[in-house]
């Protein structure tokens, strides 16, 4: 199998699981969603708590882990690659006991610093909020325990994917998810609805479920690695290199390699900790005092679930691309390397963009669909969608910055990104209220994503010409789709209410239907497709004379 093919395979599998994942994600918040609003009060109002914890245990999860498992899959990638085995094995054995220890101290200082979070996290309006800081320290604490567990999950997966094995890190993913919506869903429905506890509770319940997600995981890779063993040793039995490195050796280049890794995981997660911290404060700056963990629950939350869904791709190609660009920037094989740079980002457009524009053109019957009708929530998706373009774009070219070892050039990439959404947070949310937490994170994307465009040029040689050409294309059939939509949505909604589940359901497959033989048409009859496709756009040719 040729490396680019092997590449194309890889991320085909961790794209699909991760899609799974996104989509079992999204699918769960539909009866959570029910369940949790059937606990008296609206549902945003009820998961505050829910989405106040996921925050700093995002933050704790990328401290705590420290970059370790994508460092961990470059770094085998690459000793792989000059056939010393021995070595990328001594680290897989060591690893674990230092991904335990960082687990320990990232669940401590989770826990110690609860109430301080909590404290920032409300605001100065405490009495205006619908809950306490009391509240919200005691169900951070309980997500703290979570912390354990992730960095050994995490490690296991990096070192299978630096063995160029994405099968286990995918299967693993889809029972992680699955295994956290189970308990989930039947432990907050039995708190509620049997046992009649109280709403903290159950959102207690839901944040500890990620422990039982981990646990499932951890299982998962242990069968896999298993069964995959004895290939591995023959790997490390086969090695002649003589090659050797202690590990204070080790663990230094592992850290030069980790703290790119974890400003990148660290992005997102530091843009929603400025929303956290600024967006209720900003709102009282300018009286608006009620409500407010009602609109970080859609801005965090609901809208954010469903606008994550077309970075599903993106994940899949950061997190398998790093072995391969690592690899053949190692190797001097610029041309193979530009092949691998301009398929993923060919590709991840193709597909992001006519989704993300199908979100923002969707927004009403999506949000009604997957929750309940909510002008706010539709308002806040319709400006949230296309900024799933720019986050797919840095989560790839962040991690081809880091193939072709430009990881200092990422940190400050990344750093000032977070920066300027800081800068940009509070007058923005002051102008828009939530929807300015939606403009400062894309305007800190776009920056950040033009500095990496200009790094790959500058260092990996890589001519952006033929790539934006792909990108203008993409874009006039995604907007020529996304205006078929529209008016087929006006169209419908002149017979069918959108305020009733049923009808915007009917109206939103229509539309996806309608919007998918538009862009398809146009991709196809032009050849566009044929770049990304390959002999897929070709047979449907064939088989549809029209297109030809």
């Amino acid at each position: 199998m040729s490396e680019n093919k092997e590449m194309v395979r890889g991320t085909f599998l961790i794209t699909i699981s991760i899609l799974i994942t996104k989509i079992l994600g999204v699918l769960f918040v539909i009866p959570f969603y029910a369940i949790m609003g059937a606990g008296g009060g609206d549902a945003e109002t009820n998961l505050i708590p829910f989405n106040y914890a996921y925050t700093p245990y995002n933050i704790a999860i990328a401290v705590a882990t420290a970059g370790v498992p994508l460092a961990a899959s470059k770094y085998v990638a690459k000793y792989n690659a000059l056939g010393a085995y021995k070595i990328g094995q001594k680290l897989y054995k060591s690893s674990f006991v230092v991904m335990f220890i960082t687990g320990i101290i990232g669940f401590l200082l989770l826990f110690a610093l609860a109430p301080e979070i909590a404290t920032l996290t409300l605001g100065k309006e405490v009495s205006a909020s619908e809950w306490s800081v009391a509240d919200i320290t005691w169900i951070i604490r309980v997500i703290s325990v979570v912390v354990i567990f992730i960095p050994l999950l995490a490690t296991w997966r990096g070192v299978f994917q630096g063995y160029q094995s994405m099968g286990p890190t995918a299967v693993s993913e889809v029972n992680e998810q699955v295994a956290r919506i189970i308990f989930i869903l039947v432990g907050s429905y039995l708190v509620l609805h049997v046992f009649h506890g109280a709403i903290l509770i159950a959102n207690g319940i839901a944040t500890i479920a990620a422990a039982v997600g981990a646990i499932a995981g951890i299982l998962t890779l242990w069968y896999y690695w298993r069964k995959r063993k004895p290939h591995i040793d023959k790997m490390v039995a086969s090695d002649q290199t003589g090659m050797n490195v202690t590990y204070t050796q080790m663990y230094k280049e592992i850290i030069s390699y980790s703290i790119p890794f974890v400003i990148v995981s660290l992005n997102f997660s530091l843009y929603n900790l400025v929303d956290m911290f600024t967006h209720n404060n900003a709102l009282d700056l300018v009286g608006f005092f009620e409500k407010q963990g009602y609109f970080f629950s859609i801005l965090n939350f609901t809208t954010n679930k469903i606008v994550m869904i077309p970075t599903s791709l993106a994940a899949g190609f950061a997190v398998s691309l790093i072995p391969y660009i690592t690899k053949t920037y190692a190797e001097g094989r610029l041309i193979e390397m530009h092949r691998q740079i301009r398929t993923s980002l060919g590709v991840l457009m193709f597909i992001t963009v006519p989704a993300s524009l199908g979100i923002m053109a969707l927004a009403s019957p999506l949000y009604t669909v997957f929750y309940q009708y909510n002008p706010d929530g539709q308002f806040i998706l319709f400006w949230y969608a296309p900024v799933a373009i720019l986050i797919s774009l840095l989560s790839v070219t962040a991690s081809m910055l880091q193939g072709i070892d430009k990881q200092k050039l990422t940190v400050f990439v990344i750093l000032g990104s977070v920066i300027l959404k800081l800068l940009l947070n509070i007058p923005l949310i002051m102008a828009f209220h939530t929807v300015g937490a939606v403009l400062s994170t894309a305007i800190a994307l776009l920056a950040a994503n033009i500095a990496n465009f200009v790094i790959l040029k500058v260092y990996a040689k890589f001519e952006f010409t033929e790539t934006f050409i792909h990108f203008a294309k993409i874009f006039i059939y995604g907007f020529i789709m996304m205006i078929g939509v529209e008016l087929t949505y006006l169209l419908l909604t002149q017979f069918l209410p959108v305020e009733r589940k049923l009808y915007a359901l009917i109206i939103l497959l229509v539309c996806v239907l309608i919007g998918a033989m538009i862009y398809g048409f146009a991709t196809i009859k032009t050849k566009l497709a044929d770049e990304f496709l390959g002999d897929v756009a070709q047979k449907v040719r064939n088989r549809i004379g029209f297109l030809r």
